[in-house]
């Protein structure tokens, strides 16, 4: 049995194939998935449709108390089996009727039956049994019992408590068969998502929200090509002190229950946005020494609001980044700038800000787009031998040292190994001017110094990519094969120049 992807879930192809295989399988027993996301990512949505395509029953916890949360768990199941079960005193109960109720309602020409307990982080909360609960559920129905076939999803939006479910000795360890992580789209999928055809308006579109498609609900549509189109829609939405993205890092972190000093958080996601890229940096910024912000960056990087970027070439401390664009924008552009858009006086603040939006929003931004394209879609260019792609600082006695904007290993290497083979090196720039064959002559001088010091990089594509466009001599020299030319319209499929 196959279930078609319902015509109002964009994407997540292979996100729903997985999941609809999990549903549709005959396999006897329990099973058990995990589904995981930031919130806003279309989790819950997904799984809603999944739901109704199988005839399952979806419930979504809130956060109440444990009587309130186990009458609530009952009226969900009643209401989509039928079957009134009366009131639950525990949660062992409550999973024992529910998988009674589910099984027995079963017809062998349906999907198996499902049941989807979202926002799980809340039930946990009050009721820290439950995955015992559902470990004993497991093992008395699981795969080997011979027992009907049933299927339980456990998703969430705190990702430090869904991530742990899974992990060391905690319950559910080794009971699982799927452990799905939703993230944002990919910057292509999000201008289609918005409806942006034009790649520069939905590049700044990514670089300020990101991928996830639920801000789309909440800001409407995209903005008007040009500055003063964006200006616009910046004004409406994330500078707009009654809208709700005005204050979204507020509601970013509440999401983790782990997450109790929040002002330490923002001190630091500030302190990342300005350029701090390590613990003694962060530290120095935020008035703290590197080992008590331990703790901190921990619960951070467990909930995915930070990254540790490693050096793709060599044994280096990891380069701390903001995992969330809005977070980014944000603490770079409406922190420093509250009171003015608090009152109403937007446009002189963006005005003052157009510099640190350019080179600390967009020069990362695109930096990281490029490296997805040339992960995601290189092969477009004939690029057909591209493994792990990241970043790398090369040593350079006559110019203190080089930053790789884009590293691209092959399928067989290993990142920080010597034996690696080196199949791009990129240079990515969103300045406004266009670039010339003197990120082309860096890049060359970069690969010799790398062939000089041991790397296999002799055969190293060189690639710029190019926000605004190239000059002559530049597209020349491309045109010529001694290097890769990559504009906007290539980096969103519409072709060059386009």
């Amino acid at each position: 049995m196959t279930i078609p992807k319902p015509a109002d879930v964009f994407g997540r192809t292979h996100e729903w194939d997985e999941l609809a295989r999990f549903c549709t399988e005959q396999a006897s027993g329990l099973r058990i998935g995990v589904v995981r996301g930031r919130r806003r990512h279309g989790k819950s949505f997904l799984l809603e449709h999944l739901c109704r395509s199988v005839d399952g029953v979806y419930t979504l916890a809130l956060q109440q108390s444990r009587a309130m949360a186990l009458d609530r768990f009952s009226e969900s199941l009643a209401r989509g089996t039928g079957v009134r079960t009366g009131r639950f005193t525990s949660w062992v109960e409550a999973m024992d009727a529910a998988a009674d109720v589910l099984t027995s309602r079963r017809d062998t020409q349906t999907a198996v039956p499902l049941l989807v307990l979202d926002e799980f982080p809340y039930l946990v909360a009050h009721s820290p049994e439950l995955p015992s609960v559902l470990q004993a559920l497991y093992d008395q129905r699981g795969p080997s019992s011979g027992k009907p076939p049933l299927r339980i999803i456990l998703c969430g939006s705190a990702i430090s408590t869904m991530s742990t479910l899974l992990a060391g000795d905690q319950a559910l360890r080794g009971r699982a068969v799927i452990d799905m992580r939703i993230g944002p789209f990919g910057f292509r999928d999000a201008a289609e998502y918005w409806g942006t055809a034009d790649p520069e308006t939905a590049f700044l579109v990514d670089a300020v929200l990101g991928g996830a498609p639920g801000y789309r609900d909440v800001v409407g549509n995209a903005p008007d090509p040009g500055d003063e189109g964006f200006y616009t829609w910046l004004s409406r939405s994330v500078f707009n002190p009654s809208h709700i993205l005005f204050t979204e890092p507020e509601y970013l972190l509440a999401e983790d229950p782990r997450i109790s000093d929040r002002a330490t958080c923002h001190a630091i996601w500030e302190a990342v946005a300005s350029g701090a890229a390590t613990p003694t940096q962060i530290g120095g910024l935020v008035g703290m020494d590197a080992k008590s912000l331990t703790y901190h960056l921990n619960i951070m990087k467990a909930a995915a609001f930070i990254r540790y970027d490693q050096d793709l070439l060599l044994q280096r401390k990891p380069v701390i980044t903001v995992a969330d664009p809005i977070v980014r924008f944000h603490d770079l552009i409406v922190r420093p700038n509250l009171v003015d858009f608090e009152m109403r006086e937007g446009r002189a603040a963006w005005e003052r800000s157009r510099e640190t939006f350019s080179s600390k929003v967009l020069g990362p931004h695109f930096e990281d787009l490029a490296r997805q394209w040339t992960l995601r879609y290189g092969r477009e260019r004939g690029l057909d031998d591209i493994g792990q792609v990241g970043t790398a600082t090369v040593a350079c006695r006559e110019h203190r040292g080089h930053e790789i904007d884009v590293v691209a290993l092959s399928r067989a290497s290993r990142p920080r190994d010597k034996s690696a083979r080196i199949t791009l090196l990129g240079e990515a720039k969103a300045t406004n001017k266009p670039r010339t064959v003197a990120d082309l002559r860096r890049l060359e001088h970069i690969r010799d110094l790398l062939c000089t010091q041991g790397w296999d990089a002799g055969g190293a594509v060189l690639a710029v990519y190019a926000r605004k466009g190239a000059a002559p001599d530049l597209v020349d020299a491309a045109g010529a094969g001694r290097g890769l030319l990559v504009d906007m319209g290539e980096l969103y499929g519409a072709g060059p120049g386009e």
